[in-house]
């Protein structure tokens, strides 16, 4: 049996290995960056990790055949109502305005966050989506979320804080299931690349913090969690209702 006809097999069993694949990739370059490169080198080692994530699924998906089914069409890039819906995280973070002095250097938090969003999108609502879309949506979408989410426990491999890593990858696993969502309903890798980037970036330079302090900004975050969580499930109930209704016009039951 081929790589190909066990991922249309097991299309679960292939998401969670290349994950595993990847979190295993960006493990070892951080762990040996940290080892043996000198410390004023660690946002190239970061660099490279990221890259990581965009050389793994351009690899995946040659060797899966899904060159048509990632979502690098050019002709799905109007944004949708719902797609613009997404934006509300975004505009909660940047509420109270922006900092641009909460990172050292803007241009390069710029394009880490690019290469970021990009490389994690293009394996997990490139590849990893299309692998599990052979599944009914709504176990598609938490599927695909979690397995992002828990990418983050890198973190706690990293710096030994579990606790920490847990309740981030938790929060990560909500924005993962708007951002698959997304996917679902846009058709349009590219659509969800800018989405991440944005909501990255609006979270790392938000002042909510800075003015209201951080228990306001604490409640933003897990405000934000609901709203991903509700669009996440307008499209999981709505994708269920048309299942429901294909399945009784066929004459099937449900």
């Amino acid at each position: 049996m081929s790589f190909r006809q066990a991922a249309d097999r097991h299309p679960l069993a292939a998401a969670i290995l290349c994950a595993g694949l990847q979190f295993g990739i960006t493990i070892l370059i951080l762990k040996a960056g940290k080892e043996f490169a000198p410390p004023a080198a660690w946002g190239k080692i970061k660099l490279a990790a990221f890259a990581s994530t965009v050389l793994l699924p351009l690899l995946l998906t040659q060797a899966l055949g899904l060159w048509r089914a990632v979502g690098f069409d050019l002709d799905r890039l109007r944004p949708s109502p719902f797609f613009l819906a997404c934006f509300v995280p975004v505009l909660m973070f940047a509420s109270m305005g922006v900092r641009l002095d909460a990172r050292p250097d803007v241009g390069g938090e710029v394009l880490m966050q690019l290469v970021n969003a990009f490389g994690e999108e293009l394996l997990f609502r490139g590849v990893i989506f299309a692998l599990l879309l052979r599944l009914p949506v709504w176990q598609a979408i938490v599927a695909n979320g979690l397995l992002f989410g828990s990418m983050h426990l890198i973190h706690g491999t990293m710096d030994g804080d579990w606790p920490h890593a847990v309740v981030w990858a938790l929060m990560s696993a909500c924005a993962g299931m708007m951002f698959t969502a997304a996917r679902y309903r846009t058709g349009s890798l590219w659509l969800v690349v800018v989405l991440h980037m944005v909501l990255n970036l609006a979270s790392i330079f938000s002042n909510v913090e800075f003015i209201a302090g951080p228990d306001v900004n604490l409640l933003v975050q897990r405000a934000t969690k609901v709203v991903e969580l509700a669009l996440a499930a307008w499209v999981m109930l709505r994708a269920a209702r048309i299942s429901d209704r294909h399945s009784r016009a066929s004459g099937n039951p449900c």
